[in-house]
């Protein structure tokens, strides 16, 4: 049995999605690899001098404060019990810019459709978009059926403000509560 680790210690990394016909994930492209690992190079030393860096630490306290608003939005209005992470504990373990939240009982494919005009947001990979069924990363992390349904993928940009995750936020709470209250799932 794999027990998860991370998101990628699944064993998911050999197998591929359906547009791969399960076979394989696809080609690794070396190149940006490299410049990926580079750029993080960069990024992770603690030079006081360096504009971008101190740039990029701005940004990033910026947007986990504005995921964590997101976050607390959906859990005071739906409740707490209501409204699950996906992913590291730890905030401070998450990506800064991107929330993943399972809300229970609600059905994330129809939620989506209902906010597109409004809310720019995803239910999962577009490798699995159009599965239909409970991504093996999310059974991988032991998330519950009922809160794996509902998952949602927010994310937040340094051009994000309070008012725009006040108002998505709203949204979202909007659709979710018309499924609750009509025992959708």
């Amino acid at each position: 049995r794999v027990e998860p680790h991370g998101y990628g210690s699944c064993g998911l990394a050999l197998r591929g999605g359906g547009q791969e016909r399960g076979r394989r994930a696809g080609t690794e492209n070396v190149a940006y690899i490299a410049g990926l690992g580079k750029a993080a190079e960069l990024l992770s030393k603690n030079s006081e001098a360096d504009s971008d860096t101190k740039q990029w630490r701005c940004n990033a306290k910026y947007m986990s404060g504005l995921r964590s608003q997101l976050l607390d939005n959906l859990s005071s209005a739906l409740g707490e019990e209501n409204v699950r992470t996906n992913g590291p504990a730890d905030p401070a373990s998450r990506l800064p810019n991107t929330l993943s939240v399972g809300l229970r009982n609600v059905h994330s494919g129809e939620l989506l459709k209902a906010v597109s005009n409004q809310v720019a947001a995803s239910a999962g990979s577009a490798c699995h978009a159009s599965g239909g069924g409970v991504s093996e990363v999310l059974r991988c992390l032991h998330v519950p059926d009922e809160f794996a349904r509902g998952t949602l993928r927010l994310s937040v940009g340094p051009g994000t403000t309070l008012e725009d995750i006040d108002k998505a936020s709203g949204i979202i709470i909007a659709e979710a509560e018309k499924q609750l209250d009509s025992d959708y799932i």
